[in-house]
This record gives C-alpha cells, sequence and structure tokens, in this order.
C-alpha cells in the first residue's frame, strides 16, 4: 500500500486556445520550485489526446499530508492573464501500491488512460483487489505500467476511483485490451487471472469513463 499518510491534488484546468505551452513554462518556473521546497512533488501534467482538446490539462501533485497542502495554496504565483478558462481541484487518496514514491525512468510512458469508475464505497478495497492481483500483472505484462489507483478523498457513495495507466501510444491501449483473442507471449496463467478479476471488477463498477492523454511531464523531480 502507498503512504497512507499522503494525500494528492487532481488540478484539471481548461486553457485557451493554444496555451499548453505557455502554461508548463509557468508551472515549471513558479509552481513546481515552489511545490518542491515544501516538500510536495507533481506526479505527473498530462494533456487532452483523445476524447479532450489539448487545452485541457491535469496535473495530478503528491502532499505528505493534508497540512502540507493546506500550505501549499498561497504560494504567490500568478498566471498570465486570460490563460486558464477555467480551474477545479479536487483531493484524492492512493488506494493500493500504486503511485510509486519514485517513478524511474522505465516506468514513464507517452500516453495515459484516465480511467473514472464509479463503485459503492463498501467496494473499494476489493476493487484494488482485482486491479493489483489481476488486471495489473497481465496489463504490464505488455508493457503497459500502472502509475497510480486512488479514490476521492471525500467519502461519498457511490465514490469515484480514478487510474492511471500508462502506454507507448494509441495502438499499444489498443493492442493490451481483452476484447480479443490471447496474444501470443502473453501467459496463460496472466491472462486467466485477468479474466476473472476483471469480471469480478465489471461487476462492482457502476459506471465508468476512459480518455486518453498525452504526458507532458511525468514525475519531472523523480
Amino acid at each position: 500500500m502507498a503512504n497512507e499518510a499522503a494525500i494528492y491534488e487532481q488540478r484539471q484546468v481548461s486553457l485557451r486556445y493554444g496555451g499548453l505551452a505557455a502554461y508548463t513554462a509557468y508551472a515549471k518556473k513558479q509552481v513546481w520550485p515552489d511545490l518542491n521546497r515544501q516538500g510536495a512533488g507533481v506526479l505527473c501534467l498530462l494533456n487532452g489526446f483523445i476524447g479532450d482538446p489539448p487545452e485541457e490539462v491535469i496535473q495530478i501533485t503528491r502532499f505528505p499530508d493534508l497540512e502540507i497542502w493546506n500550505d501549499c495554496q498561497h504560494t504567490g504565483a500568478t498566471v498570465e492573464d486570460g490563460l486558464v478558462v477555467k480551474e477545479e481541484v479536487r483531493l484524492l487518496k492512493p488506494i493500493a501500491s500504486r503511485p510509486k514514491e519514485f517513478v524511474p525512468p522505465e516506468d514513464r510512458r507517452a500516453v495515459y488512460g484516465f480511467r473514472r469508475q464509479l463503485i459503492r464505497s463498501s467496494d473499494v478495497e476489493e476493487f484494488a483487489n482485482c486491479s493489483e492481483n489481476g488486471v495489473w500483472p497481465r496489463i504490464e505484462s505488455q508493457g503497459a505500467c500502472i502509475l497510480g489507483l486512488w479514490s476521492t478523498l471525500a467519502d461519498t457513495d457511490p465514490i469515484e476511483v480514478i487510474l492511471l495507466t500508462g502506454y507507448h501510444g494509441p495502438g499499444h491501449w489498443e493492442e493490451t485490451r481483452v476484447t480479443q483473442p490471447k496474444p501470443e507471449g502473453v501467459d496463460s496463467a496472466l491472462w486467466q487471472g485477468d479474466l476473472e478479476l476483471r469480471k469480478r471488477r465489471e461487476q462492482i463498477t457502476l459506471k465508468t469513463w476512459v480518455n486518453l492523454m498525452q504526458a507532458v511531464e511525468i514525475a519531472p523531480h523523480g
């Protein structure tokens, strides 16, 4: 299990048309150094690829605890007028062994599936087990890499679960779907374990959405 004291902030930003480069430069120069000085760190900065326009940006940041998150809300950084059209923030808690505290270079991918799933709050532990011990081993044997699994920090019922999975590209994402026969080279036990626990995960999932996003930065400071 990931550090249970740590919390994660999901910051969803809608930018003006063509504003991604300016926003990324602003974040790298003004926001991220302040976060690092206070013990926080950006896990990923992603932008829309399939399902969202390029100007839709998601940044997920790790904070050691809620107090440090609160302290970081007043960094004093100012963004260029008109660059940000809309900004929303919510807090997440890790519910599995991912995200790792340090993301090595070999774990980083070009494209990420940003999947949101609605489940009953009583099913969170089982959902995480089905993911870690069924779906993830098979999908990672095909070259994908799980970045993280979270639920919202607020305790609601149903509750939303967020999964980020990295792929080398959209074609790689397609290759890892289970709507096709088992590919050559995939271990039969891993494939069968995925089928069984994926089926159970689908049974406890009330609703699911997925977008493919491009990696702008993955764990820029580790």
